[in-house]
């Protein structure tokens, strides 16, 4: 593995680039726009349009994690849950369509509040809070960054209420939990693209890891009296509801 400056990859013909995170994938796909470029650290929603366009080129090794499968992280902390919180801009709310579909098949349900500007941000949050079992946060960067994530979840914390995601840095700054693709099981599925790519010419299409793994904040968990599996049980219980799920969905 080579690293290579834009000018290097302007030249590249038939070689695969790996890229990491969304700016270096935008700056390779600029310099060569027929490089085949395998994402790393990006989600589904910045690659897909891409790949959609050039399949084959175009792949990657999602980082985000599922939102059903955050849900579920949600439900085997509180077993009794079944309503989920979603905050939403008019721009991000198409994140979670998807999510609003499979819950029903888990027992859960979700509805999204549209957050219209800035200052209405905790206003419609604490009205989220009063709706749900649990705030369920995706990796949307216009509710969810580090201008924001302070305030809300100070202020669910202070309604006893818990925020699940978006991603494994947000649980130290006071979610209670989330799930996440450990980067070693990214790096063997890139090993695996490559090799595909290699043999064929052509990526598969971006996917999941297969595994995934669970981070818990403990403090915030004792701070809310809340009782909290080990990391290891919440992480088997999601799998199995996923593979229930799927072999239901299968017959």
């Amino acid at each position: 593995m080579t690293e290579v400056s834009d000018d290097q990859l302007a030249t590249l013909e038939n070689s695969p680039v790996i890229t990491v995170g969304p700016a270096a994938f935008s700056r390779a796909r600029q310099a060569n726009r027929s490089a085949a470029i395998l994402a790393m650290l990006v989600d589904r929603s910045f690659i897909s349009a891409f790949a959609e366009r050039s399949p084959g080129q175009i792949s990657a090794v999602l980082y985000d994690v599922p939102l059903i499968r955050q849900a579920l992280t949600g439900k085997a902390i509180l077993p009794q849950a079944n309503k989920i919180a979603l905050l939403a801009t008019a721009d991000s709310v198409e994140l979670y369509e998807p999510l609003i579909d499979e819950l029903p098949a888990y027992g859960m349900s979700a509805k999204i509040f549209l957050v219209d500007s800035n200052d209405e941000l905790i206003p419609t949050l604490v009205r989220a809070l009063g709706y749900g079992d649990f705030l369920l946060a995706a990796p949307d960067s216009a509710i969810y960054n580090p201008r924001t994530i302070k305030h809300i979840l100070l202020t669910a914390y202070r309604r006893n209420q818990i925020v699940i995601g978006p991603t494994q840095a947000y649980v130290k700054a006071g979610s209670l939990a989330s799930s996440y693709a450990p980067f070693p099981e990214m790096v063997e599925m890139a090993g695996s693209f490559l090799s595909t790519f290699f043999e064929t010419g052509a990526y598969p299409e971006p996917s999941y890891p297969e595994e995934f793994r669970v981070e818990v904040n403990a403090q915030v968990a004792r701070s809310l009296n809340i009782p909290l599996p080990s990391r290891e049980d919440i992480a088997t219980r999601v799998d199995r509801q996923l593979a229930i799920n799927g072999e239901a969905s299968d017959e």
